[in-house]
């Protein structure tokens, strides 16, 4: 296993592309870029306020290669992880959950935001590929992946408190089914699942108290996908035509309404990888998202407010 993980545009771009147009859309954000860097800022994580703000920076000298950086608002910012090649996960108080792939054994790591001590979490690294952590309330959603031909993937919810593990959803055995995890927010996490068969990529969000599940719906001709979530359970996600870069255009879903607002466009030939909800108060959200370029993979961060 190389790298993070397969992208999700990356996948978008290898489908069958789609021939609806898109609906005229009005009233729409206009982003704020956060990291203006040389090379590529990919997978944000940041807490209320941006009191603190993380990504993962390619390196000079290889830009497919990437450390985590956290950043404290006023301060310079600090590379997380000593060993290997890293991404960032999310944060949850003082601590900051992230991925590291060290001599091509990936696993979940933390790293506290006051003394600067790495550890390890119990109960969640295998010899398997473990990748895209979160963390909130105790809980923390990630990624496992083991496998080549075909790759075989679960999305797990796991308590190191309680040693409460919930398989979320899973694939095992089919070369024609892929999944993301999202994000855990509080009473809810999120994923993606994409069905080669039918080039469907569709966004769930799980409920930890309920034990329940609903699917974002999605027209016939569009792909949904980076979902996030925030604590109160709205939805937020990329939806798109196909191939990658094609009618880019983030979404807020609230499930309790069945309401789907369109909140912000991409320019043509851009994409994303992941999106990070952020509260701020009662109603009030950040988004961030890593917006690339399709075609050459060149990538910053940026966010939206809704």
């Amino acid at each position: 296993m190389n790298g993070h993980r397969r992208g999700i545009a990356l996948v978008i771009a290898a489908a069958a592309a789609c021939t609806a147009t898109a609906a005229a859309l009005a009233a729409l954000q206009t982003p704020q870029q956060v990291t203006t860097a040389q090379g590529r800022q990919t997978i944000p994580a940041a807490e209320a306020g941006g009191a603190y703000l993380a990504y993962a920076q390619s390196r000079p000298t290889n830009r497919q290669r990437y450390d985590v950086y956290v950043k404290q608002a006023g301060q310079p910012r600090l590379k997380v992880n000593r060993k290997g090649v890293a991404w960032p996960g999310g944060f949850d108080g003082n601590s900051f959950v992230y991925q590291q792939d060290y001599r091509g054994q990936s696993d979940i790591h933390l790293f506290d935001l006051t003394t600067h001590q790495r550890s390890v979490p119990p109960g969640v690294n295998t010899p398997r590929w473990e990748w895209q952590p979160t963390i909130s309330n105790g809980w923390i959603l990630y990624g496992q992946e083991w496998g080549s031909r075909p790759v075989n993937d679960r999305v797990i919810l796991w308590n190191s408190g309680t040693s409460d593990r919930r398989i979320l959803d899973s694939q095992v055995g089919s070369p024609n089914e892929l999944l993301w995890p999202g994000q855990v927010n509080q009473d809810y996490a999120t994923w993606t699942r994409w069905a080669r068969r039918n080039t469907r990529l569709n966004v769930f969000r799980y409920q930890i108290s309920t034990q329940t599940t609903v699917m974002v719906p999605r027209p016939v001709d569009r792909a949904q996908y980076a979902g996030s979530v925030s604590s109160d359970g709205t939805i937020f996600y990329a939806r798109s035509h196909i191939p990658c870069g094609s009618h880019v255009v983030i979404h807020e879903y609230d499930p309790n309404t069945a309401t789907d607002t369109a909140l912000a466009a991409l320019p043509a030939g851009y994409d994303i990888n992941v999106t990070y909800t952020v509260d701020e108060g009662p109603g009030v959200h950040t988004i961030y998202f890593d917006r690339f370029r399709c075609s050459t993979g060149a990538s910053h961060i940026y966010k939206i407010s809704a």
